[in-house]
């Protein structure tokens, strides 16, 4: 935090700085130094002023507290809640909270390094029982999921952006109880740290955020390969970040651009599946992992592929315009 302070003092005195310098041109009898001074003093004035108006708005927005007060809540680990959590997991987790991408969930992976952009630290906890969750209470662990705050409040720059917070009540508790049922597996514990460019970038809505709050609870409906399923799966699994609210299409962002998926409306169920199971689509085309994390997707079970495949073909998906 203090280098960020530090930073953010520096960009008000260069704004400062450069005002004073326009000042000072302005004031010059001189025309060949008052019109160029004023011109590109004027014009580092305001960048400078942009930068530091963007860096402390996202200063505020992560140096903020954040949640609600803590649940009291103790989650039973029965053998059905654990397999459920640990399918959700597997699914959602591991795409960020390994090296490897495979269970445990370890984590140790600066997320900053995939988007190759230097935005500082960007480290999801180890979640295995020798990381910090060891120490956190089940409701504690509810809470970073739902509303990104850690144990003493602070935001999870990683989960306060993350649709995770859509799962339902009952599979939230289902990935508690997978958590505490992991091997202990000791790894580095790096707290978030975002550099001022960082800040600049948040404050700019540059980097993924969700604007409205999280909500109290969240309906688990009946699993199935049904249209409401579906939507259900496409709320929690993040389908949005990169396809876009209506799912018609983004232009990416810090977060790789996302296709339309009215393209789906020509495939069949069968065609959709074996799309997550191989990476290759029904025209031979291969997906880019990187840009489609496909083989996550593929860990979900043909009932809840059917499922999203239902809920697209029910959904009017808009041409982007």
């Amino acid at each position: 935090m203090a280098s960020n302070v530090f930073a953010i003092l520096l960009f008000i005195a260069l704004t400062l700085g450069f005002a004073t310098a326009v000042r000072a041109a302005w004031r010059t009898g001189k025309g060949y130094i008052r019109w160029p001074g004023v011109i590109v003093g004027g014009l580092l004035s305001v960048i400078a002023l942009l930068v530091t108006g963007l860096s402390i708005k996202g200063f505020s927005a992560v140096y903020s507290k954040i949640g609600r007060p803590v649940q009291t809540m103790a989650v039973d680990r029965t053998a059905d809640r654990v397999a459920r959590g640990q399918h959700i997991a597997n699914v959602l987790c591991a795409s960020c909270h390994t090296t490897s991408t495979q269970l445990p969930l370890t984590g140790g992976r600066n997320l900053a390094e995939d988007i190759h952009v230097p935005l500082g630290y960007l480290t999801p906890y180890n979640l295995t029982p020798s990381g910090p969750l060891k120490d956190w209470s089940d409701g504690e662990i509810f809470r970073a999921i739902r509303e990104g705050a850690d144990k003493d409040g602070n935001k999870l720059m990683v989960m306060s952006g993350q649709t995770a917070r859509y799962l339902g009540d009952d599979d939230l508790k289902s990935v508690i109880a997978f958590l505490r049922s992991q091997p202990a597996v000791p790894g580095e514990i790096r707290k978030d740290h975002l550099n001022p460019l960082g800040l600049v970038l948040v404050g700019a809505k540059m980097v993924p955020t969700i604007d409205e709050p999280p909500p109290l609870t969240v309906a688990t409906p009946a699993r199935g390969p049904t249209a409401e399923y579906g939507e259900y799966i496409v709320k929690w699994a993040g389908c949005r970040e990169c396809h876009g609210v209506a799912l018609n299409g983004t232009d990416g962002g810090l977060l790789p651009p996302g296709p339309s998926l009215r393209i789906t409306k020509g495939w069949t169920g069968e065609q959709f599946i074996q799309t997550f199971r191989t990476g290759v689509d029904p025209f031979g085309k291969k997906l880019d992992p990187l840009l489609m994390p496909w083989k996550f997707v593929g860990r979900m079970d043909d009932d809840e592929l059917q499922a999203i495949y239902g809920y697209l073909q029910k959904l009017e998906i808009p041409l982007k315009k």
